[in-house]
């Protein structure tokens, strides 16, 4: 799947059929394959997805509205390429944190530690709260401060990076977002996020403050993503007609190969890649099969709008319009229901009108961010209850008062944005 996006994206792959189509049968295969290894839960998520994707097509074709078949098998192909190749940059970004180092505590440690969650999440993405939860955890059980405090950091970094989950799920969307301005708009709103976390632990958990046990943050670390975002910004200019997606994706292999043969050697570097394919790649089966899952929705709702067997239940999208989607997802979050599940539902709709594609790719990202935090199926929460003992409805209530906060802020955001960020 990686290696026909990354070639089909480049123009290298001449065939006289959609050659997304093999890495798309690619992507199903595997999802087939390690479907048994998901959690009951997820197991139910996909079902019920599938089950009322396939039936919408099902109807769709009765109502003879043909539906898309690059949609239904090769539609999450940038996607997933995506994640899976950014996965393989813990290789590289894990090996530089120290071990040995003394924790801190304090303060200065709590800032220093939610600063470094946020750098090191924006890159190896789940992969960084576990291992400084893991390392705290080890110290100190992990109590209600420091997991909704890990939580609404991490996921913060959906709002702005490009390396992350959300961002390729809306790129694949809504695929005419500029990502330098949805970076622009969505950075600022993930600083008002960290000051929030940082001002209402200083005022509610000033004890906890004092006495939290933190996770050592060096400018070292500094590196890597730096590097990562020039690579995309300079590929992204010599490479004007290809997807930000298979961008995104041949920087991270590119930095990953190169980092491990400086550090490891041609040999270490095979071994290192070969542990990472058999090992690393199905560990992101969730995501794998969540997204296709989606895919599916998607193509079915779609074909029942673009062909006016549904009425689309709006009427335009402004500024007014995406402060109004967001509040709906964030509440959709609230009662369980995963942002990919709203994105690929509403996307549909929305895209018939003609959007500022920037403005709607903003409001799904600032709707991830929120969202994941504060739902209780989502897989961050769920990860910190089946690792830490902490039950993920718990977190997610936690988390409420955050994104009800946030979102008031997001929601007035989301209209300064589309006059100080005008579509291109």
């Amino acid at each position: 799947m990686i290696a026909i996006t990354i070639l089909s994206g480049l123009d290298l792959l001449q065939f006289e059929f959609n050659p997304l189509w093999i890495g798309g049968g690619a992507a199903w295969g595997a999802a087939l394959l390690l479907f048994a290894d998901t959690s009951r839960i997820l197991k139910i998520q996909v079902s019920l997805i599938l089950l009322a994707g396939t039936g919408l097509i099902i109807f769709a074709y009765r109502q003879t509205a043909p539906v898309d078949p690059d949609l239904l098998i090769s539609s999450s192909t940038g996607l997933m390429t995506m994640i899976a190749s950014v996965g393989f940059l813990r290789l590289v970004m894990i090996p530089d944190i120290r071990q040995d180092e003394v924790l801190p505590v304090g303060s200065k440690a709590f800032l220093q530690t939610i600063l470094g969650l946020n750098l090191s999440s924006s890159v190896i993405n789940i992969s960084a709260p576990i291992l400084i939860a893991d390392r705290i955890h080890r110290k100190r059980p992990l109590q209600r401060f420091t997991a909704q405090t890990f939580t609404r950091v991490f996921c913060g970094v959906s709002s702005w990076s490009p390396f992350f989950g959300a961002m390729a799920v809306v790129l694949t969307y809504v695929s005419e977002a500029s990502l330098i301005w949805i970076i622009a708009a969505g950075f600022p709103f993930m600083l008002i996020g960290i000051v929030g976390v940082y001002v209402e632990a200083r005022l509610r958990y000033p004890t906890e403050v004092e006495t939290f046990v933190g996770y050592p943050t060096h400018l070292n670390a500094l590196k890597l993503p730096v590097l990562l975002i020039i690579t995309v910004m300079l590929m992204s200019q010599l490479l004007v007609d290809t997807s930000i997606l298979v961008l995104i994706a041949l920087s991270a292999l590119l930095v990953t190969t190169l980092a491990l043969a400086l550090r490891r050697g041609i040999g270490g570097l095979l071994v290192d890649l070969r542990a990472h394919v058999f090992e690393g790649l199905p560990r992101i089966v969730n995501e794998l099969c969540l997204f296709l899952s989606a895919g599916v929705l998607a193509a079915g709702i779609s074909a029942l709008i673009r062909h006016g067997v549904f009425d689309n239940p709006l009427i335009r999208f402004d500024s007014v319009s995406a402060a109004g989607v967001l509040t709906i997802m964030v509440f959709c979050a609230f009662c369980g229901i995963h942002p990919i599940i709203m994105i690929s539902s509403i996307a549909p709709m929305i895209l018939t009108l003609n959007p500022d594609p920037n403005l709607l790719a903003a409001t799904f990202l600032f709707a991830w961010h929120l969202g994941t935090c504060s739902n209780p199926l989502s897989g961050t929460n769920l990860v910190f209850q089946g690792r830490y003992g902490i039950a993920g409805w718990k977190i997610a209530f936690w988390n409420w008062p955050y994104a009800i906060g946030m979102l008031l802020i997001g929601a007035l955001w989301l209209q300064l944005a589309a006059r100080i960020f005008p579509a291109a």
